[in-house]
């Protein structure tokens, strides 16, 4: 779109569409800029609810833009996350609460660069679905145990969203007791080894998470040593 900058009027500046003569002491064509901004979300893996918006800002010709300032909302709650510039288009909130969000980002123009003026746009909406945070208790049958001894370790998950589903991992250090084991209806899950070695054993549960639910882990210290008989008393 191409408009008439008329300049050193008693009343200030005009923007018309034709070419006027006389009236004006200065004259030169204004160039329009559309402009089409996305956003786009990654969230912290450790942290919970903490989430990177960016946007992203093209004019209509495929260039970027050099001027503005971008607005980051939340349009499930009518909040204002925050501000930025387009030289630092990114934006990381910590406090997004569980459930669905719809996220959107404005951006405000520019005419810092005349007779070129940037022109404001705003992006569709982002969906976003930020899992709740659960709660994971890991327990043992027995705390001590001697090698080769059974002993089960019961993990329960709970939260605020629902009974939790998924699976569990249990680890000893690094070496993987129990793969992908399911939780059942109550978002408890066991597993019985006899395999762990003598020491202070650091079992691990990992909880993978599922569409309600972010990941999460527990642990707990066990105890794995050999019975020592008493010895007879000297004659």
């Amino acid at each position: 779109m191409r408009l008439l900058y008329l300049g050193g009027l008693a009343f200030g500046a005009l923007l018309l569409p034709v070419a006027l003569t006389g009236a004006a002491s200065a004259q030169y064509e204004i160039i329009s800029e559309r402009t089409m901004i996305t956003v786009s979300a990654s969230a912290d893996p450790m942290v919970h609810g903490r989430v990177t918006l960016t946007a992203d800002i093209k004019t209509d010709l495929g260039a970027g833009v050099a001027d503005g300032r971008i607005t980051f909302l939340d349009m499930t709650t009518m909040r204002v996350l925050g501000w930025t510039s387009v030289a630092q288009p990114q934006l990381t909130v910590d406090d997004l609460a569980p459930g669905r969000h719809k996220l959107r980002a404005d951006y405000s123009g520019s005419a810092k660069l005349m007779p070129v003026i940037v022109l404001p746009s705003q992006s569709a909406e982002l969906a976003l679905d930020v899992p709740a945070q659960p709660t994971l208790t890991l327990s043992s049958s027995q705390g001590v145990t001697a090698p080769g001894e059974l002993v089960t370790f019961t993990v329960t998950v709970k939260g605020s969203a629902g009974v939790p589903g998924g699976v569990v991992t249990v680890r000893d250090g690094d070496c993987v007791l129990a793969a992908h084991v399911p939780l059942d209806r109550a978002g408890t899950a066991a597993f019985t080894t006899s395999a762990l070695t003598d020491g202070a054993r650091s079992i691990v549960v990992e909880y993978e998470g599922d569409a309600r639910y972010a990941k999460a882990r527990a642990q707990i210290e066990h105890i794995v040593t050999a019975v020592v008989a008493s010895a007879a008393p000297r004659m």
